[in-house]
């Protein structure tokens, strides 16, 4: 089943709240690459955003040499991608040699490594019985094997319920630290026929009467699973990096960078004040689980945003697990993070999103059979 994306996802990315705040007491010296490293390494709590270090490298230059070792230090240190973007900017803009980046790899190959592999040649067939199809998957290379099980998702999943727990936050330039907004409890029905349907049931606590749909702020609605179907459709022409092996959550996976043009981009950013849509490039990191091959963590990062709109930043990460639902597992998101918001302005909203208590969807009407029927 192939769904469009109607979700607009945010990603939470932060840095270290003092660190930041000491850069700006700091003389307006030229950023160190020491100096990104440490407040990359902040633990987490402890950090603020990083739309904040990339204005005070756009400002104050950098002082180091960019290149690809560089950008992979920084990457692994949690780099996203619009502080890299002001990296490379500053980069070009100051007297060192300027990063040499290799030509654009075409939209009809997906890409390992360095290397290109084009689309798979004996790929299953829709007539292949369910042994067939499964032996010919499990030939593929792993990227591959993740595609299948991304577009087998949505058919995967049963009529379900789950408590959807939303903390929304908002983060000014007069304070560094996010300052909660609300806190929803909303009671997330999907029927295979008719998607996802929300019903608020508490803010802050307190049950209220009011529906989602008139709740101002920041909200997310959409089709459950969206993200991950569009990131291996075939129409995406998504391109793929391996980056490295590593453990996540105690599971073995490999991790690949991705990136999906605005020519073939079906993300679709709204700003709800005004009323405009965009629709920008994505990229960003997929975590594969090198056992079940299917996607354990998803980020990415919008691009390419169309100039003079109001939002710059629109980010999110999915984190997906197996739940058990009615004696049966199913791969299902856990929990997500999302921001947008206005890197000039330095104003950002960010919801933190927790999914728990699924459980199988039951309709209120049930048939009682009587043995002894009255008379």
């Amino acid at each position: 089943m192939k769904k469009k994306i109607v979700l607009f996802l945010m990603l939470f990315l932060i840095l270290c709240a003092a660190g930041v705040t000491a850069m700006g007491q700091e003389a307006k010296s030229p950023v160190t690459k020491e100096e990104i490293l440490r407040l990359l390494k902040q633990p987490l709590g402890q950090r603020s955003e990083q739309g904040d270090l990339a204005g005070a490298i756009s400002e104050r230059g950098i002082a180091f040499k960019v290149n690809d070792q560089t950008l992979t230090e920084l990457k692994k240190a949690g780099a996203k991608s619009f502080l890299i973007d002001a990296i490379l900017q500053a980069s070009q803009n100051s007297v060192r040699p300027q990063l040499q980046l290799p030509p654009e790899t075409q939209p009809t190959a997906q890409t390992t490594g360095t290397k290109e592999v084009p689309q798979p040649q004996e790929a299953p067939k829709e007539e292949d019985s369910p042994e067939v199809r499964a032996a010919a998957i499990a030939r593929l290379p792993l990227i591959e094997q993740a595609r299948y099980h991304a577009a087998d998702f949505m058919e995967e999943l049963p009529n379900f319920v789950a408590t959807q727990i939303v903390t929304r936050s908002i983060k000014t330039p007069e304070k560094k630290d996010w300052q909660v907004d609300d806190k929803l409890e909303i009671e997330l029905t999907y029927r295979v026929k008719d998607g996802e349907k929300f019903k608020l049931q508490k803010v802050n606590g307190k049950p209220t009467s009011r529906t989602y749909e008139s709740l101002g702020g920041s909200t997310s609605t959409g089709e459950f699973g969206s993200m991950l179907s569009a990131l291996f459709a075939s129409e995406s022409h998504t391109e793929f990096k391996e980056l490295r092996h590593e453990k996540f959550k105690s599971r073995e996976t490999v991790v690949y960078d991705f990136k999906v043009k605005k020519a073939f981009s079906s993300n679709r950013i709204t700003d709800r004040t005004s009323g405009r849509s965009v629709t920008a490039a994505y990229s960003g990191t997929v975590w594969i689980d090198t056992e079940t091959k299917r996607v354990l963590r998803l980020e990415q990062s919008s691009e390419d945003i169309q100039k003079g709109f109001p939002i710059t930043m629109a980010e999110s990460a999915v984190e997906y697990d197996w739940v058990m639902i009615s004696g049966t597992r199913y791969l299902m998101p856990i929990s997500a993070e999302m921001i947008l918001g206005s890197d000039s302005e330095r104003q950002y909203s960010r919801n933190v999103i927790e999914l728990r208590n699924y459980h199988m969807f039951e309709t209120d009407v049930k048939m009682i059979l009587e043995k002894d029927p009255p008379k």
